[in-house]
């Protein structure tokens, strides 16, 4: 029975430290909470970067970023400003919850001007410029994007294909095909079958619905889903649903 008892107590205390975990993948980076309404991060190096934090009506008025906090719709927040050897001047990174429950993060050069704009719940930036997002915002799922500064420009390094890893019962019959186009079919599965997302198009944008899903079935069979309009709504699964306007 103590055997038991032990095991029981032990598989508890496991189970509530892994929900209390966030996995930190860039262990080198300072992890600090933004917005805990939306649970947003920003990750940053130290060593490149002053961490700010400032909301915009509390800058100098001669600052590019600063806003008048009775006239502006979405207050923005100054959270930090980022100086290495590949940009010309320093960048300042800026976060704000969005006109619709949209929160995201704009680079913007000295002069105020925007260089880059993520729809994202996580922002990392290394001493290289490297920058990371994740985040279910202005998608279908949790997408994580790489990105590269170089001088005043942020350029995109496209994935062939995102990962998704969604997991969940159909909402209603679906087919899975060989290919994103033809006729051959892979399974047909009916409503309530147990499926994976695997991965989705790496070329989406922002505020744009993917319409083709590689998907794997419970036995293990693979093939592409393809989406209608409404499908892309969560009519298909209830966990994989465009998020945005």
């Amino acid at each position: 029975m103590r055997t038991k008892h032990f095991i029981f107590v032990f598989a508890m205390i496991s189970s509530m430290t892994l929900i209390g975990q966030s996995k930190n993948y860039f262990p080198n980076l300072t992890r600090t909470a933004i917005d805990t309404s939306f649970g947003i991060f920003f990750n940053y190096d130290k060593d490149f970067t002053r961490f700010i934090n400032k909301p915009c009506h509390e800058l100098d008025k001669k600052d590019p970023h600063f806003c008048d906090r009775d006239s502006v719709p979405v207050e923005s927040t100054v959270v930090a400003k980022f100086k290495n050897s590949i940009v010309k001047d320093s960048i300042t990174i800026v976060y704000s919850e969005g006109f619709s429950a949209d929160p995201g993060f704009i680079v913007t050069n000295k002069k105020g001007k925007t260089i880059g704009s993520f729809s994202c719940l996580e922002f990392y930036i290394n001493g290289l410029g490297t920058i990371y997002t994740s985040g279910h915002v202005n998608n279908m799922y949790d997408r994580r994007r790489k990105f590269q500064l170089k001088s005043d420009t942020i350029l995109e390094i496209v994935q062939p294909y995102n990962y998704v890893g969604v997991k969940g019962k159909t909402l209603k019959a679906i087919t899975l095909y060989k290919d994103k186009v033809g006729t051959d079919v892979i399974a047909q599965l009916p409503k309530d079958y147990e499926i994976e997302i695997l991965l989705g198009d790496g070329k989406t944008e922002d505020y744009a619905a993917d319409s083709y899903f590689l998907v794997k079935t419970d036995f293990g069979l693979v093939g592409w889903l393809r989406l209608t309009n409404e499908d892309q709504f969560g009519a298909v699964l209830k966990e994989l649903f465009f998020a945005g306007d």
